[in-house]
C-alpha cells in the first residue's frame, strides 16, 4: 500500500515531508521524525511519470535542516548513504538551474560537497532551502531592515539578452536591502591567447564570456551568474544561479591573469576546503573590490 501511494503521489516536484508517513519508503528506517526537524524535504528522482513504477524507489534524497546539521540521504541502489554537516561548517553555497536541470552544490570546510540534482520547474522548495541555511549560518545582523540605504537603478544592469540576470539582482535587493551592489560585468566577446591561427578561429566562432553581477552586505559576496562562464555560437545560455559565500569563510583571495583569455582575470576564493573561480575582465570593480579581501 505504501508503494502505491508513493507512486500515485509521484511528479517532479519537490515536497516538503511534514509526518513521518510522508517519508519516502526507501527513507523510513533512518529513524527521522519530520516534526522534531525544521524542514524536511523529499527529491524525486529524475525520470518520466510514465517511466515510474509501484515497485521503484521513486526518490533520491531526503533533505533534513536539523537544529544544528544539515543531512542529506542519497538514494545508492535500494539503500542509501548519509551524509551530515554542521552548519558552521558550510563555506559556500552553487545553486543553478540550466532549462530543467537543476543543481545545488554545498560546500563544506572538510573538502567535500553535498551534490543535490532536480528538476528546475520545482525551484522554489531549494531557495527556501539556501535561505534557512544561510539564515542559521551567518552572523546576528546588527541594525535593522531601516538601517537600510533604498537604492534605484533606473536601467537594468545588463543587455537585453541577460534581463532574466538583471531581475535576478532586484529580486535580491527586494529581499535583501542591505545588499549592495558591488560589480555588474556585461557579456562580451573575449579573446584567446596564443597563436594567430588560435586568433583566427576565434574571429569565426568567438568566444563570449558571460555576465554577473556581484553583491554583499558585509556578511556574504554573492554572484549572480550562467552556469557556464564562456560559450560559444549554439551553445545553451538559459541558465541562471547565484553562487554564496559567507565573508567570515574566506581566508584568502587570488587574482591572476587569466591562461586562455586575454584581458581577463581569474578570481580564485580560497575558502577552509574549497576554492570558488570566475573569471571577470581587467579593471573591473568585482576584481577591484575582492583584492581588498586578500588584505
Amino acid at each position: 500500500m505504501e508503494s502505491i501511494a508513493e507512486y500515485n503521489a509521484f511528479g517532479p516536484w519537490i515536497d516538503e515531508v511534514r509526518a513521518v508517513e510522508d517519508l519516502p519508503r526507501l527513507f523510513q528506517d533512518a529513524g527521522v521524525d519530520p516534526t522534531t526537524e525544521r524542514l524536511v524535504l523529499k527529491v524525486p528522482r529524475d525520470i518520466a511519470r510514465r517511466d515510474a513504477t509501484p515497485h521503484m524507489h521513486l526518490y533520491d534524497n531526503l533533505i533534513i535542516v536539523g537544529r544544528e546539521h544539515l543531512t542529506v540521504m542519497v538514494r545508492t541502489g535500494a539503500t542509501h548513504t548519509t551524509r551530515s554537516v554542521p552548519f558552521e561548517e558550510i563555506v559556500a553555497m552553487e545553486n543553478t538551474i540550466a532549462l530543467l536541470d537543476g543543481r545545488l552544490l554545498v560546500h563544506t570546510s572538510d573538502g567535500q560537497t553535498l551534490t543535490i540534482t532536480y528538476n528546475g520547474a520545482a525551484g522554489a522548495p531549494v531557495r527556501t532551502l539556501v535561505q534557512l541555511l544561510r539564515n542559521l549560518y551567518l552572523p546576528t545582523r546588527t541594525g535593522s531592515a531601516a538601517d537600510a540605504v533604498e537604492q534605484e537603478h533606473d536601467q537594468p544592469l545588463l543587455g537585453k539578452k541577460d534581463l532574466d540576470l538583471s531581475r535576478s539582482f532586484e529580486m535580491v535587493l527586494l529581499n535583501e536591502p542591505h545588499m549592495r551592489l558591488v560589480s555588474a560585468v556585461p557579456r562580451r566577446i573575449v579573446t584567446l591567447r596564443g597563436s594567430s591561427l588560435r586568433r583566427t578561429l576565434n574571429l569565426a566562432w568567438p568566444v563570449t564570456l558571460q555576465p554577473s553581477i556581484m553583491v554583499s552586505d558585509g556578511r556574504e559576496v554573492q554572484i549572480i551568474h550562467r552556469r557556464r562562464w564562456f560559450t560559444r555560437p549554439g551553445d545553451n545560455t538559459l541558465s541562471k544561479g547565484r553562487t554564496i559565500l559567507p565573508m567570515s569563510k574566506i581566508k584568502k583571495v587570488d587574482i591572476d591573469q587569466h591562461e586562455q583569455y586575454e584581458k581577463l582575470y581569474l578570481v580564485s576564493i580560497h575558502t577552509e576546503g574549497t576554492t570558488i573561480r570566475f573569471p571577470t575582465p581587467v579593471g573591473s570593480e568585482s576584481s577591484a573590490a575582492l583584492a581588498q579581501l586578500s588584505h
